[in-house]
């Protein structure tokens, strides 16, 4: 019957494409110059598209009929124009955007899995947009590094692992089109460097508690949206070649790499279609020794396979296929020497490698959208299909040692499998002429298979089988110039253990450990999570919101079965985490100026937070309150030149007596420093432009030495520093550009925020010292 209906669909499509009507025209800034990768959208149709690198769109196959044509783009006011196409009529169409630093018109779709612009979102957003994360990539091709700017997130890592990387001290959930990457169930701290920035269109951070995509967003939400078919040409060609090496000591540290992207529309058929591959050499600190290749990002290949087909039945139906692969391996030669933590850092020198190459070994993500307009009435359908495989290997670590069976130590690997559907329907609704909005609800389902076991066979954590059934209902209000949002949740979680055995282990200078029986069982979790929030939107000057939100996550899992002393699950302290996120924020546009600000407070009954009991990670499950506030500031100077700054605090306390007392700090795994980003950026259209920026991570000092002076994992003091870099963009010719990045412009001798928390002496690693990239980029 399925097929019965796609071929009586197909066969509608082909019968009238005689009778369609073609859009076509060039989208130009005020002085003439093409505006690439301009969102066309023809509103309640499925029809979208981007300008090319000259501007240019083009729409085929249109059904005849009125119109409304909206053209946005990031640092543009949005253009909205009535079209009327009659059949068999090409129409051209010349937009010229007007300049201004809103982003009002740029469009958000994770917030509630709906199309809609910043200003009906009562809710801090954050978005990279293509030619931000173009520019970004020109100092470091790590998407975590890529995200260090915006606002609440804690700095990244710079390394394969992003523990400590929270949002707003919490863990959020990344997705790549609304497919998740986390691991919750065993969270290994791989889900943000799991995409090349060579396909992504633009990044979404969604910030504070969410429930709208399940488990896991108790931070928020990034979600790395992919490109999109470009519909101007039948076949569009880009190259990109980009090298980088240290500036300190070029001894091996050459990085290259290749980046070939295919695009284009033939009648209704959409598709693009990436290859990249990227080669890195040695990282090099400030003194030129090299960083240790402990979950280092030197010394690795990585690949990507990217491909996505659209396909327009008609005018009211679509259907797209989505399917990426990625892995970064590292092959090295070096070992990690040991620093002393406070003295000296750790580093990399020739040895024997142990085990085999740590890395992701593969990431396999897939789906397939059926989108459907008017299709009862006037309610709109959205079916997608999804699954994920995914693979990542830690290093040997002694960690495993075991004298009895003779393994001198081991490696972990996290293995994960999700597939899923996501039904959603979208009805709008209207009350005179004052009130009007819509009702999306539907089904989310979802089945999640994770284990940890070591690549020598061992079990440490066994497979976690979760099958996850969330209904929702999301309402949007507009009334005047109120939105109003609210919405409910319902979580159905049901989780079951297989009987396994504890790994026998020897923690580092503890005692042995483990050869527990555990008994397996079934967990069960259910909960309804809301939200609600509010937004004023009539004074340029200041739109102000207020929002409460709700999120459930499951607290590792996986941490808890792999050190369990008890027999069975069923006493297994894993009951699941409500975080209750409030937020009041603002934005405010004065001329070429805008300013945004957001106060939060997020709390929960039950506690994330680890602490370190003889060598094995425990979860302390005490009420958490985490607070902060974000500012931000964008102005712009000259035609040319802009100016911008923004401010981020996040701060944490765990109330260890459970009498509301709130006692404790919360750890530096958790609770980022200060950050402060500055930039300016000098632009001759579209021709040249160079952009400075400034990081500044601020001091935390909120624990005590113990009685030896050494730190408790995670409480180890953060000192400060400072960071500069510097991009610039060439365009040669209309098909090329040259791309310039200069990493760490000052060289700056400084520790990772991650190794000053960590408070080990082998993750005692120091950031990359001074380091160019350069790039060209041709399109045909």
């Amino acid at each position: 019957m399925r097929i019965l209906l796609f071929l009586c669909l197909l066969a509608s499509g082909f019968s009238v494409a005689a009778q369609t009507a073609v859009l076509s025209g060039k989208v130009t800034d005020p002085q003439n110059e093409a505006v690439p990768y301009a969102t066309v959208l023809l509103k309640n149709s499925t029809f979208s598209t981007l300008t090319g690198e000259d501007g240019n769109f083009s729409i085929t196959e249109i059904q005849p009929g009125e119109y409304t044509l909206i053209i946005s783009s990031p640092g543009f006011e949005t253009s909205i124009r009535k079209v009327v196409l009659n059949p068999g009529e090409t129409k051209v169409v010349d937009i010229i955007l007007q300049e201004e630093l809103k982003t009002l018109g740029e469009v958000v779709i994770t917030t509630n899995r709906r199309i809609e612009t910043l200003d009906e979102v009562p809710s801090s957003v954050s978005v990279l947009s293509t030619r931000e994360i173009e520019n970004l990539s020109l100092t470091s091709n790590n998407i975590a590094d890529l995200m260090n700017e915006v606002p609440g997130l804690a700095l990244s890592t710079s390394q394969t692992s992003n523990t400590g990387q929270t949002l707003r001290g919490r863990k959020m959930l990344v997705l790549i089109d609304g497919i998740p990457q986390s691991t919750p169930l065993r969270d290994g701290s791989r889900d943000i460097n799991t995409i090349d920035p060579n396909v992504i269109e633009r990044i979404e951070i969604i910030k504070g508690s969410t429930a709208i995509y399940g488990n896991g967003a108790d931070g928020g939400i990034i979600n790395y949206i992919t490109k999109k078919p470009k519909a101007s040409e039948k076949l569009q060609s880009t190259t990109e070649l980009s090298s980088g090496i240290s500036l300190v000591d070029t001894d091996h540290t050459l990085s290259s790499k290749f980046s070939q992207t295919f695009s284009g529309q033939v009648g209704r058929l959409g598709y693009v279609a990436n290859g990249s591959f990227q080669q890195t050499d040695l990282f090099r600190d400030a003194n030129g020794e090299i960083l240790s290749p402990s979950y280092g990002l030197g010394e690795t290949d990585q690949y990507n396979l990217f491909g996505k087909l659209n396909y327009q039945l008609n005018s009211d139906n679509a259907v797209e296929f989505m399917y990426n692969y990625f892995s970064s391996n590292q092959d090295t030669e070096y070992i990690t020497q040991d620093g002393v933590y406070g003295e000296r850092p750790a580093i990399g020198v020739i040895g024997e490698v142990r085990g085999v190459d740590q890395g992701t070994r593969y990431n396999h993500n897939g789906q397939v959208t059926y989108d459907s307009y008017d299709l009862i009435g006037n309610t709109d359908l959205n079916l997608n299909l999804y699954f994920q495989d995914f693979q990542t290997v830690y290093s040997f670590s002694p960690f495993f040692f075991n004298a009895e069976t003779g393994y001198e130590g081991g490696q972990s690997a996290i293995e994960s499998s999700k597939k899923g559907a996501r039904i959603n329907f979208k009805t709008p609704y209207s009350f005179g002429n004052d009130i009007s909005g819509d009702l999306l609800y539907g089904m989310d389902i979802l089945n999640d298979v994770t284990s940890q076991s070591l690549v020598d066979g061992r079990v440490w954590v066994p497979e976690v089988d979760m099958t996850n059934f969330a209904p929702y209902a999301q309402l949007k209000t507009l009334y005047k110039d109120f939105v109003l949002k609210a919405g409910i949740r319902v979580e159905n979680i049901n989780i079951d253990i297989p009987d396994y055995t504890t790994i026998y282990i020897l923690p580092y200078g503890g005692t042995p450990q483990g050869n527990v029986d555990v008994e397996g069982g079934e967990l069960k979790y259910d909960a309804t999570t809301f939200n609600v929030g509010l937004r004023y939107n009539r004074w340029t000057y200041f739109k102000p919101f207020v929002s409460f939100s709700q999120s459930f996550s499951i607290a590792d899992l996986g941490r808890t079965l792999r050190s369990a002393t008890e027999n069975t699950v069923s006493k297994i302290s894993s009951e699941a985490v409500i975080a209750n996120n409030y937020e009041a924020g603002f934005n405010s546009y004065f001329g070429n100026t805008s300013i945004s600000g957001a106060y939060f407070i997020s709390t929960s009954d039950l506690g994330a937070t680890y602490k370190e009991v003889n060598g094995i990670f425990q979860i302390a499950r005490q009420p958490e309150k985490v607070y902060g506030f974000e500012l931000a500031l964008d102005t712009r100077i000259t035609d040319a030149l802009t100016f911008g700054s923004s401010l981020s605090y996040t701060e944490g306390k765990l109330d260890s007596k459970g009498d509301g007392s709130y006692d404790k700090w919360m750890n530096g795994d958790r609770i980022p420093p200060l950050k402060t980003v500055t930039y300016l950026n000098y632009s001759i259209y579209d021709k040249f432009d160079i952009r400075l920026s400034h990081l500044y991570s601020g001091n935390r000092k909120r624990f005590d030495p113990k009685d030896n002076g050494s730190y408790t994992y995670a409480q180890g003091p953060v000192n400060d520093f400072n960071l500069f870099n510097l991009t610039a963009n060439y365009k040669m010719t209309e098909n090329t550009r040259f791309g310039l990045g200069v990493e760490n412009l000052f060289n700056k001798d400084y520790y990772l925020p991650i190794s000053q928390w960590d408070a080990r002496a082998d993750n005692y690693i120091k950031g990359n010292g001074a380091r160019l990239n350069v790039s060209l980029r041709v399109d045909l």
